[in-house]
């Protein structure tokens, strides 16, 4: 029901809006108050004299300058009202379907790694999935085509191979473990992302930025101690999956930030571009370690009760659309909200799909698991603020 509810709330955004990106929305005019009578009582005495100036001044003005006072006033008043006001619904919308799209990837992934435990054959399947939803797209006009530059692709082929490489084991921990879990344990993920900017960028934040990811690794630490099904492969592989995407925003910032950046290259183009080349890099990899067992692994997953063969094939294609889908809906949200608005929404959708998933797989959690996994968000969301309370000084 969540998936179907997913699919059907995604399409309907989707043919509303399409899947450019949008620009931002501005805020609505606030009109101006007016001023009460007592306090044009308590201003009156000074405006006798003001006025006077205020008439010399103008006397001395010419009346061309006047002229061109007024002309720049009304194109600034016109200007001010034709402003885009900002479109709470879609806005909404789009929130609705980034969460009930990543809920619906994290359910679908689950419940085919459940049956087929080829973890890197599930990961390139995924992947391959962007292909065919990406390609008509490109073909029909419907979206603009990428054109990288030279130097661009060099950059983008880095990124392509953290990615690539990042979802892999992001499956595999999935695969290893509740997924309730293994997003718990990325909340951490900031954690390695403020370390390797300041090794890799040199951007060395406040002592402040710092300190509020104490809370971070204190509540994964306690969600580890109280998670019942506790393995270290599953903990292991969810640390270097923060450690891949952490490194890939890293060097997405340096990619980005490049002067010549080709034709048609905005962010979901980039992330297009992206997870296409991180298909070609992870396809021999999941080949070389897993062709001897796909085969018996499909029969196997096909003695399931209930499971045929069009079940899995079509959850393992959903998966793969849930997952470009709900980054497409990510950049759309995160291009159309404050800094702010985006560490909250980061952070309620980590809880979202926390509680989501636990439901539906009934993953027990200990109220040692619980309090951690608390924590470990509230920190996420508190190291979000701090961090921007900081990039404003």
């Amino acid at each position: 029901m969540v998936m179907r509810s997913a699919l059907y709330g995604a399409l309907f955004v989707a043919s509303a809006q399409g899947f450019q990106p949008t620009a931002s929305f501005h805020g609505r005019a606030v009109a101006p108050k007016a001023m009460s009578s007592r306090r044009l009582a308590l201003v009156g005495p000074q405006m006798s004299a003001l006025d006077k100036s205020a008439s010399r001044l103008t006397a001395a003005v010419p009346s061309t300058a006047l002229a061109k006072r007024d002309v720049s006033l009304k194109a600034s008043t016109a200007s001010e009202a034709d402003k885009p006001k900002t479109n709470l619904v879609v806005l909404g919308a789009y929130f609705l379907a980034w969460y009930a799209l990543n809920v619906g990837y994290n359910i679908a992934n689950k419940q085919v790694l459940n049956v087929f435990p080829c973890y890197g054959t599930v990961a390139v399947a995924q992947l391959l999935v962007a292909w065919v939803w990406l390609l008509p797209q490109f073909a029909l006009g419907l979206r603009a085509v990428p054109k990288p530059s030279e130097a661009n692709m060099k950059a983008l082929q880095k990124v392509s191979l953290l990615h690539g490489f990042g979802h892999l084991v992001t499956v595999l921990s999935m695969g290893l473990g509740a997924v309730s879990f293994v997003h718990v344990v990325k909340a951490a993920e900031p954690v390695f992302a403020a370390v390797l900017s300041a090794i890799i960028l040199g951007t060395v934040s406040a002592f402040p930025v710092y300190l509020s990811l104490l809370p971070v690794c204190a509540g994964v630490a306690i969600a580890s101690a109280g998670e019942l099904s506790f393995t270290w492969a599953c903990f292991g592989a969810a640390m270097m999956s923060n450690l891949l995407f952490a490194s890939r925003a890293v060097y997405s910032k340096m990619a980005m930030s490049g002067a010549d950046q080709g034709e048609n290259m905005d962010s979901a183009n980039t992330f297009a571009v992206v997870t296409m080349m991180a298909t070609v890099v992870t396809l021999p990899i999941a080949a070389i370690l897993e062709w001897n067992k796909i085969g018996p692994a499909w029969k196997a997953a096909l003695a399931t009760p209930g499971m045929t063969e069009f079940k899995l094939a079509s959850t393992l294609f959903m998966s793969g659309w849930y997952l470009y889908t709900y980054n497409e809906f990510a950049f759309k949200v995160l291009g159309l909200v404050s800094p702010v608005a985006q560490a909250v929404g980061n952070t309620v959708k980590r809880v979202v799909i926390l509680v989501a998933t636990a439901i539906a797989f009934g993953t027990p959690m200990t109220p040692i698991g619980i309090t951690g996994s608390a924590v470990a968000m509230v920190g996420v969301l508190i190291y979000s603020l701090v961090e921007q309370a900081y990039k404003k000084k």
